[in-house]
């Protein structure tokens, strides 16, 4: 399910009210005449006061982002609209016919699509249940034939491993999945655990100290789910500044997305589009002084490897680093708005 979540991900729309990324090669790396200067900011600023809470609220709100992309996409309303219109599904349960309500719901879950469970009741009576056994993200539907309604349906387009493996590609930090029953006994999962993660703070577990960043989510078919991370504290966090925690922890998010594609210039845009939806950080490829691809037309004229940035009057804390080409190397600058 790796592959389809990244893909799912990469098509979801922008979240709004963020700069328009999109993700458009660009001929040169100057601006033009009419774009204003960007300029490095001057002035000493402090250590952040809260470096491994901010920590932690940066990589779990990507968390929150992934699981979002299960339920609110492009790619799951598709998927919900091709259950509400499968004529031999609505056939089946008008009629009763648990054969076909069978064969019409296998098909459903291996159309090729991303359904990876689906279950289809009339009232309180379930026809028929059929997918991966761990499935969270649960998305309800009602089906009608003929402008009356026959039954409902409950699906969902991720399992419990694939959002895992997912949140610890693309994060890097041990998580916890808790339902009301225990422990969810996937792969890749923290276990046993701390017996009591707060939802947020200091934890301690095995000896070693972690900040946890937890947040609700569902179970399938119905009931609470409860996603926890547990962030590593680095030394460095005392001696940086709260612009600097926040731009190096989406900078590496953007690195290990980095490593999910085969960047060229017929992935640029995907992967800028899958950046931006995760970090809501500007993206910016070059190879020297050319611009490849970016989250807008014209870029930075210059742009440094990290430190501050202000550019159209926003101010940024620029993160980067560099991945490999089909042909060559890239450096990827990531912009993390103040």
């Amino acid at each position: 399910m790796l592959a389809s979540a990244l893909a799912l991900l990469a098509l979801g729309a922008a979240p709004a009210g963020a700069s328009a990324p999109g993700a458009t090669a660009a001929p040169s790396a100057t601006a033009p005449a009419s774009t204003p200067a960007a300029t490095a900011p001057t002035g000493a600023v402090p250590p952040c006061p809260v470096g491994a809470e901010l920590l932690a609220n940066t990589a779990g709100s990507v968390a929150e982002r992934i699981y979002a992309a299960e339920v609110h996409s492009s790619e799951t309303d598709a998927d919900k609209r091709q259950i509400e219109s499968y004529g031999p599904l609505l056939s089946a349960v008008q009629s009763g016919d648990h054969a076909a309500i069978h064969t019409a719901v296998h098909t459903l879950v291996y159309s090729h699509t991303h359904i990876v469970r689906l279950r289809v009741s009339r009232g309180s009576e379930l026809l028929e249940d059929e997918g991966g056994p761990y499935i969270l993200a649960p998305i309800s539907g009602r089906l009608r034939l003929h402008g009356r309604e026959v039954g409902h349906f409950v699906f969902s387009v991720q399992d419990d491993l694939g959002y895992v493996k997912l949140v610890t590609r693309f994060i890097g930090a041990p998580l916890v999945l808790r339902t009301d029953s225990g422990n969810v006994p996937v792969e890749g999962l923290l276990s046993p655990g701390p017996a009591s993660i707060p939802d947020r703070g200091p934890v301690e577990y095995r000896g070693a100290g972690y900040q946890a960043y937890s947040f609700k989510a569902d179970a399938y078919p119905s009931g609470r789910l409860r996603v926890s991370l547990l962030l590593p504290l680095p030394a460095s966090l005392a001696t940086k500044t709260c612009d600097q925690i926040k731009a190096a922890e989406l900078g590496l998010v953007a690195q290990r997305i980095s490593r999910r594609f085969a960047l060229s210039g017929a992935t640029f845009a995907p992967y800028i589009r899958l950046v931006h939806t995760m970090t809501h950080a500007l993206v910016y490829v070059r190879a020297g002084s050319r611009t490849l691809a970016g989250s807008s037309h014209a870029s930075p004229a210059k742009l440094p490897s990290s430190g501050a940035l202000r550019w159209h009057g926003v101010d940024y804390e620029v993160s980067s680093f560099t991945a490999p080409m089909s042909a060559g190397q890239a450096r990827v600058y990531v912009l993390v708005s103040h």
